[in-house]
C-alpha cells in the first residue's frame, strides 16, 4: 500500500533534497559563470574605450583641435561599431561641440578612469562605459560605448538561468516521486511478507531477484532472519511437545505409586517414596538441562567472554577422563597444534567438549569387543568451510566406534532425540553442545570416518 503522503516518505524527502541540492549548485556555477562572462564584456568595453580615447589624444596633439573634430566625424561615419560606439566633444564646462550623443545635464566631468555614464542618443537615453579625457586647450573627451548588448546579454542569461532553474527543480521533483515509487514498489514485497508473517504464517519469504542491489540483500538478510524463527519456532513446538509426552509417563507412574503407597503396608511406603523421589530428581535434571540451554541461547553469557587457552582446556578434560577411559579397556590421546586460543567462555567450552567426550565413551566402543573403545582429542588451526573458509580453530572428538547414519545425523542435536531409546539419558547433551557452539559464533559437525564418528567444533580464532 502506498504511502498517503508523498513528504511522509523518507525516500522522497531524500531524492527531494538530493535534487533542490543539484539546484542550489547549478545556480551557484551559473552565477559564477554569468559574473565571469559580465566582467570579459565589461573589461572588452573598458579596453576598447581606452584605446580609441588614447588614438583620438594622440590625433589631437599631433594635428590640432580642428583635425581632432574632422577624424571624430570620420570615425563616426566609417561604419564601424556606428550603432554602439560613443563619442562627445564638449567644452569644459559640459557643452557639447561635436560628437554622437549628449549628456542629460550639463556639466564638467571628471577624467577618473572609465566609468557608467547616461547620455541622449539618437533621441534616446542609453547607459554608456565611457572615458573621459582633457585636452591641452581644456576641452573634454568623451569616448565609449553602448551598454546595451551588455544588458541584452544580462537579460538573456537571467532568463535562460531562471528556465533552466526551473527545469532542473522540475526534474528533481519529478525524480523524487519516481524514486518514491520505485522505492514503494520494491518495498511493498517485504511490507506485505512482514504481514503474513506477522499473521503466523512464518513460511513466508521476501522474492529475490537475480541482481545483487542493496534491496535483494536486505531480502536475503531478512529471509535469513525469518529461516532462523521458524526453526527456533519449531524448536519451541518440538520441546513444548516432547516434555509434555516425556513427563507424561514419569507423572503417571508418580501419580500411581502415591496411590498404591496410600493403600500399602507402612513398611513399603518407603519404598515407595524413594522410588517417587527418584523419578522427581530425574525430572529436575531435565528441567536443569533445559535452562541451562536456555540460558546459553540467550547470549547472557557473552559478558564473560575472555580469552580461552584451548590446550590447557583440553589437558584438563583429558586428565578428567582418561582414567574413565582406561578403566573401560580404551585409550585416550590428545593431539595439539600450536598454541590455539579463542574468544568465549572457558566454562562452556569445556562443557560441550566434555559432553562430545561422553558421547564418544559411551557409543564409541569397538563392535563385537568387551573392552571401551579409543577416543582422540585434536585441537589446532583450522579452515571454516575447505581450504578457502575463514581460519579459526578446530576441536574433534574421534571414537573408533560404528558411527551413525545419515538420517539419525541429521537429528543428533534436537532436543531430547535419542537415536538409541534403550540406553539412559535425556536426548539433551548435543543440543547443549549445538547452543554453545552458535554462542560462540562456530560451527559444530559430525563426520563419518570408517570406523568411528568425529565430532568437530569450529570457533573463530582470537584477533591478534
Amino acid at each position: 500500500m502506498a504511502t498517503a503522503k508523498p513528504w511522509s516518505s523518507l525516500a522522497f524527502r531524500l531524492a527531494l533534497s538530493y535534487g533542490g541540492l543539484m539546484v542550489l549548485t547549478m545556480c551557484i556555477v551559473l552565477s559564477v559563470f554569468y559574473v565571469q562572462t559580465v566582467g570579459v564584456v565589461r573589461a572588452r568595453l573598458d579596453k576598447q574605450a581606452e584605446i580609441h580615447l588614447r588614438r583620438l589624444m594622440e590625433h589631437s596633439t599631433k594635428y590640432g583641435p580642428a583635425a581632432l573634430e574632422n577624424e571624430i566625424h570620420q570615425t563616426l561615419r566609417d561604419g564601424v561599431d556606428t550603432d554602439t560606439e560613443i563619442i562627445i566633444l564638449m567644452q569644459s564646462d559640459g557643452t557639447p561641440i561635436v560628437g554622437n550623443a549628449d549628456l542629460l545635464r550639463t556639466r564638467r566631468l571628471t577624467t577618473m578612469g572609465v566609468r557608467e555614464l547616461k547620455v541622449m542618443r539618437a533621441g534616446k537615453v542609453v547607459t554608456g562605459r565611457v572615458g573621459v579625457a582633457e585636452l591641452h586647450n581644456g576641452d573634454l573627451l568623451a569616448v565609449g560605448s553602448d551598454m546595451q548588448l551588455q544588458r541584452d546579454m544580462e537579460d538573456l542569461f537571467g532568463q535562460a538561468s531562471l528556465l533552466a532553474a526551473l527545469a532542473a527543480l522540475a526534474m528533481a521533483l519529478v525524480g523524487a516521486l519516481v524514486f518514491r515509487r520505485v522505492v514503494d514498489e520494491r518495498a511493498v514485497d517485504i511490507r506485505s511478507t512482514m504481514a503474513r508473517v506477522a499473521a503466523g504464517d512464518l513460511r513466508q519469504r521476501i522474492p529475490t531477484s537475480g541482481r545483487e542491489d542493496e534491496f535483494t540483500l536486505l531480502n536475503k538478510d531478512i529471509n535469513s532472519m525469518l529461516d532462523r524463527l521458524e526453526q527456533l519456532m519449531e524448536g519451541i513446538r518440538h520441546v513444548s511437545n516432547t516434555i509434555a509426552h516425556n513427563l507424561r509417563t514419569p507423572l503417571t507412574r508418580i501419580l500411581l505409586r502415591l496411590r498404591n503407597a496410600q493403600q500399602a503396608p507402612v513398611a513399603e511406603q518407603s519404598a515407595t517414596l524413594a522410588a517417587v523421589a527418584q523419578e522427581v530428581a530425574e525430572l529436575g535434571v531435565v528441567f536443569d538441562k533445559l535452562l541451562q540451554i536456555a540460558e546459553v541461547e540467550s547470549g547472557a553469557s557473552r559478558k564473560n567472554f575472555a580469552p580461552v587457552d584451548l590446550k590447557a582446556l583440553l589437558i584438563d578434560v583429558l586428565e578428567f577422563y582418561e582414567p574413565l577411559v582406561e578403566d573401560s579397556g580404551g585409550i585416550m590421546r590428545l593431539d595439539t597444534q600450536g598454541e590455539p586460543v579463542a574468544l568465549g567462555d572457558g566454562d562452556l567450552i569445556a562443557s560441550a567438549v566434555a559432553n562430545l567426550v561422553d558421547n564418544a565413551i559411551k557409543y564409541g566402543a569397538v563392535p563385537d569387543s568387551e573392552h571401551g573403545g579409543d577416543v582422540l582429542l585434536r585441537v589446532g588451526m583450522a579452515p571454516e568451510h575447505g581450504a578457502e573458509g575463514a581460519w579459526g580453530v578446530e576441536i574433534t572428538v574421534q571414537d573408533k566406534g560404528q558411527g551413525v547414519d545419515p538420517q539419525t545425523m541429521e537429528h543428533m542435536t534436537t532436543r531430547f532425540y535419542r537415536a538409541d531409546s534403550d540406553r539412559q539419558g535425556y536426548g539433551l547433551g548435543l543440543a547443549s553442545v549445538q547452543a554453545i557452539v552458535q554462542l560462540h559464533g562456530g560451527r559444530l559437525s559430525f563426520h563419518n570416518q570408517h570406523p568411528g564418528l568425529m565430532a568437530r567444533i569450529w570457533l573463530p580464532a582470537l584477533a591478534a
